[in-house]
């Protein structure tokens, strides 16, 4: 089948743009929290700063948790990466090299950025990309969590097993199979103009595999699992410290200095 070859090929001068696309994410909302009724009403009733915050930087649930309800700020932008990034509607590689689609839109071939590293050690390779792909998808995924996984509901229309009332798939994604290590075949069940733009949605920041089954893993004891030019340094109840990574793929941008993230009260 032809293929036509999507144009987000990147070279040194574009730089600059990818060093804009990783500033610090939107500031974190208030996602608040259901009352649970096996709690006597007199501790329900106690001042929020005495209450344990909700903390974890899984790109994927920060759409539903954030990644702490008392912070002023998300981080997560700034330790995970998304296989493509997008400015102004141009999409440009990160993770991500070059993107193939066939003429009936129903297959993306998806080529992976060689030596990427995660802060733990891990490399980026086509399982680690699967495996956060049928975590997204499949709700009976073993590294799937208590999630809602909102983000991919909205941008592909349901999950793995989920039809209409015509019997039809919801989601229009049907599947990703290993080409090789460093490729990946992406089915959908229908056509998607802006397949390539949804990926580039923070929420689908590839996550290492070594880390995806481990609850709150986006935390200082069990380490983050990103690739981001930043990785966590300390966390504590008043704030998290991030370190520059010194193993970033593309070094000219590797920040000189760590930064601090104070929480809100």
């Amino acid at each position: 089948m032809k293929k036509n070859t999507l144009s987000i090929f990147i070279v040194m001068t574009v730089l600059g743009l990818l060093l804009s696309a990783c500033q610090p994410a939107q500031t974190a909302t208030d996602a608040g929290a259901p009352s649970d009724p096996d709690v006597p009403a007199e501790e329900a009733t106690q001042a929020p700063a005495e209450v344990a915050p909700t903390a974890t930087l899984d790109p994927i649930l920060s759409t539903d948790v954030r990644f702490d309800p008392a912070s002023g700020a998300d981080p997560t932008g700034l330790v995970y990466e998304v296989l493509l990034k997008e400015e102004n509607g141009e999409l440009f590689p990160t993770l991500a090299l070059a993107a193939t689609v066939s003429d009936d839109g129903l297959d993306y071939i998806i080529s992976l950025r060689p030596g990427v590293t995660f802060h733990n050690g891990s490399v980026l390779n086509a399982d680690t990309v699967i495996a956060n792909f049928n975590r997204w998808y499949d709700p009976n995924d073993t590294a799937r969590g208590n999630g809602t996984y909102e983000a991919w509901a909205t941008n592909f229309g349901g999950f793995k097993g989920e039809t209409d009332e015509d019997g039809i798939p919801k989601s229009q994604y049907d599947g990703i199979e290993k080409v090789d290590e460093l490729t990946v075949l992406v089915h959908l069940n229908k056509p998607d103009a802006e397949f390539l733009n949804k990926l580039a949605n923070s929420a689908f920041a590839i996550v290492s595999q070594n880390n995806l089954t481990r609850p709150l893993f986006g935390s200082e004891a069990l380490g983050d699992g990103g690739t981001g030019r930043y990785t966590i340094g300390s966390w504590s109840e008043t704030g998290l410290s991030l370190d520059p990574y010194a193993d970033y793929w593309n070094p000219a941008v590797v920040p000189d200095s760590s930064m601090d993230i104070t929480f809100s009260n």
